[in-house]
């Protein structure tokens, strides 16, 4: 790879800005300045740095993010805050998107990639990846539709969901665990059954939690055992 390409992958600033830091020798490459901005480097090599600081080679992304309320599942929307505004440049240069959604107005666990075929295999509704949530609502859930939720309910406009997992506690909240991801699927499951979410948060999706991303905004590397556990 070009060595201005991989500074300018990795939000170091445009092809013109990274020829500017090549050229004021703040780019060394094996301790080495670099001088040419065409440098043809090694990913799995070289050590590449800028300032003194080195930079990730990494060209494939694993993150759990702690979305926020207030932001779209979305790498642009032309008219609301998106998830990747809170994500270092570094990300959407490098391709990564979010997997699968969260409403606008929902918080919790969110995973991102610029690996389709890891992203998809979390997707696929034939994989039956659990995902759980906790929710606040107001109305009441009958017997009936809680037990209709756990056997699979029907919902208005004709969609069958698949049967869930479903605890109701006190003051009006509950957790529910789903296997797919169908549009506003936990709301209208919740709404099928007499209640109204109010609040709705993902606490995980298979085996990957909240752990190390506890506050709404923070982000880390998924680890290489739950990467792996989703190609299975």
């Amino acid at each position: 790879m070009r060595l201005d390409k991989l500074l300018s992958n990795k939000a170091f600033g445009s092809r013109k800005e990274v020829h500017q830091l090549i050229k004021d020798g703040r780019v060394l490459v094996n301790g080495v300045k670099a001088t040419k901005k065409d440098y043809s480097i090694s990913l799995k090599t070289d050590i590449i740095t800028v300032d003194g600081v080195r930079v990730s080679t990494e060209q494939q992304y694993y993150i759990k993010f702690h979305k926020p309320a207030g932001y779209v599942t979305a790498v642009e929307d032309p008219v609301h805050p998106v998830v990747m505004d809170l994500l270092p440049l570094e990300f959407k240069k490098m391709g990564v998107f979010p997997v699968g959604r969260l409403d606008k107005d929902t918080e919790g666990l969110l995973l991102l990639t610029n690996d389709g075929v890891w992203g998809h295999s979390i997707i696929n509704g034939h994989k039956h990846v659990p995902k759980v949530y906790d929710l606040t609502y107001t109305g009441t859930l009958s017997d009936e539709g809680i037990q209709r939720i756990r056997e699979g309910i029907l919902l208005g406009d004709g969609t069958q969901c698949k049967p869930a997992q479903i605890e109701v506690f006190d003051s009006n909240q509950a957790r529910i665990t789903i296997q797919e991801g169908k549009y506003h699927q936990v709301k209208r499951m919740i709404g099928a059954a007499g209640g109204e979410v109010t609040y709705l948060k993902r606490l995980s999706v298979g085996p990957i939690t909240l752990d190390g991303v506890e506050k709404p905004g923070q982000f880390t590397k998924i680890d290489t055992v739950e990467i792996d556990g989703f190609r299975k």
